[in-house]
């Protein structure tokens, strides 16, 4: 067991992504009570580890009881993502942009 699964939400910190990246390299990390650098922003400046895992899965079950407390929470990966980008398969050319400006 981590440092997460034994403490209790009141006894863990807020951190700075950079340390949340230390702590817990190359792992998913349940967070709340997130801290944007500004609004429309994916970067966190700060937040708190609630749950960490192998897996997306397994940092949300570890955390499920205090992510259910939380609406706003979010799992992220701490290390370099290696696979592919999931990206729309939406093409638009000339004729739609021209459809979109009218």
């Amino acid at each position: 067991m981590n440092a997460a699964e034994q403490l209790p939400l009141e006894a863990t910190e807020l951190l700075p992504w950079a340390e949340i990246c230390l702590r817990y390299p190359d792992q998913y990390v349940c967070l709340v009570d997130m801290d944007w650098y500004e609004v429309g922003n994916p970067e966190i400046k700060t937040a708190r580890v609630v749950g960490c895992g192998a897996t997306r899965r397994a940092a949300f079950d570890t955390a499920r009881d205090v992510a259910l407390k939380y609406p706003l929470h979010t799992v992220r990966f701490t290390g370099v993502c290696t696979e592919p980008l999931i990206r729309p398969s939406l093409v638009i050319d000339d004729e739609i942009l021209e459809f979109l400006r009218s």
